[in-house]
């Protein structure tokens, strides 16, 4: 998967320049650069092996050795002035990912939620802990089942169908809790959702899939209603999975199992 991951097409510079330009700022371009290629050469390093490649502009927050996430400040002249005025941490921002993507491949853009952080690590960092949707660039957090499991095996169901994988969140900061965040973004609603239709300009996907509430209310507020909606891939929505899925009752909720029906069902809708 290391080669599909972030693989060389348009995206490699056109996703940047608009990470830089309309969430985090344009001086933050080169930071944001590097950061992908940080997160594209380290794909399946362990956190040990992690700590010998972060920089000193692209490191963890007080230097926890348990993650891959980075830190970076806001610069972007909205964002950065609205953050601010919260006096609040725990600020999240995933930078979107991509996989196998080609000119001539079909693609699919999965929306997410949020870049949920945790207040209890993050609450006192004013700066954006920068991760990825589903933790993707993280090998340790791609092997937990109640952690970025299910969406990894989803991945590697789609692109060895030949298709061609974008993730990316509705939701654009996440910011110290739930209240603070749903206030954020609904006050943020129309930034959120010119960035997302920018990035499907970008990505020009085949269908689209939101993962949760938030991203279908998200692709609604734009009037994007032919999207495939399923439950959000994580662990605490196992029951609305199984739910969406009866027959994981039977064979298991497993990640691989969870992996395979989403994906069987993304590929009957890619099809219709």
């Amino acid at each position: 998967m290391k080669d599909l991951f972030c693989n060389s097409c348009r995206l490699t510079a056109e996703v940047p320049m608009l990470v830089a330009s309309k969430i985090l700022g344009q001086e933050q371009l080169y930071k944001i650069l590097f950061r992908y290629q940080q997160m594209r050469g380290n794909y399946d390093l362990t956190y040990t092996e992690w700590q010998k490649v972060f920089t000193e502009d692209l490191k963890p927050y007080k230097g926890y050795t348990d993650t891959t996430s980075i830190v970076m400040p806001v610069t972007h002249p909205m964002f950065g002035k609205d953050i601010a005025a919260l006096h609040k941490g725990a600020i999240g921002v995933d930078l979107p990912t991509w996989f196998n993507i080609k000119e001539d491949n079909k693609h699919i853009m999965i929306i997410a939620q949020d870049p949920l952080r945790s207040s209890k690590w993050y609450g006192e960092c004013t700066d954006a802990v920068l991760s990825s949707p589903f933790g993707q660039q993280d090998f340790e957090h791609r092997q937990r089942g109640n952690g970025g499991k299910m969406m990894h095996k989803l991945i590697e169901e789609l692109t060895n169908s030949g298709c061609g994988v974008y993730l990316t969140d509705a939701n654009k900061y996440f910011i110290y809790d739930h209240e603070t965040t749903d206030e954020f973004s609904a006050n943020h609603a129309d930034a959120y959702a010119a960035i997302l239709r920018e990035e499907m300009d970008i990505v020009n996907p085949i269908i689209v899939v939101c993962l949760g509430r938030a991203a279908e209310r998200m692709c609604n507020t734009m009037g994007i209603t032919d999207v495939l909606s399923l439950p959000n891939m994580t662990g605490t929505a196992r029951g609305a999975i199984i739910k969406r899925f009866p027959l994981l009752e039977e064979s298991g909720a497993t990640a691989d199992n969870i992996a395979k029906a989403y994906a069987d069902e993304i590929k009957y809708n890619l099809n219709r």
